[in-house]
């Protein structure tokens, strides 16, 4: 999607249009093991964001994940709604101040 290429089913079919178009296409290696990452940049219709995720072990990995996950959450509902309920004692941290004052 992010090209602008279709799935082409059969060798004979490939065309131009149906291929798409990327600027810059790169492996990129890390890590102990070569682990490689494909990275493809200047894409016409690319808004795409990969977040790659490493750990020593795992759980570690599966708790990044979960973390993730939930901040994406966050952001989701407050670009639905964007009316806020405050948490973490917040409203009693400004009640206290009201009082105060």
């Amino acid at each position: 999607m992010a090209t602008g290429g279709r799935i082409i089913p059969r060798f004979e079919d490939i065309t131009s249009e149906k291929l798409g178009s990327a600027g810059i296409i790169s492996e990129l290696t890390f890590g102990t093991n070569s682990d490689k990452l494909l990275v493809i940049k200047e894409c016409a219709n690319s808004k795409v964001v990969t977040i790659l995720c490493r750990g020593g072990s795992r759980m570690i990995v599966n708790e990044v994940k979960r973390s993730i996950h939930d901040s994406l959450c966050v952001v989701r509902n407050l670009i639905k709604d964007d009316t806020i309920v405050y948490g973490g004692g917040s409203s009693e941290i400004a009640c206290y101040l009201a009082i105060h004052d």
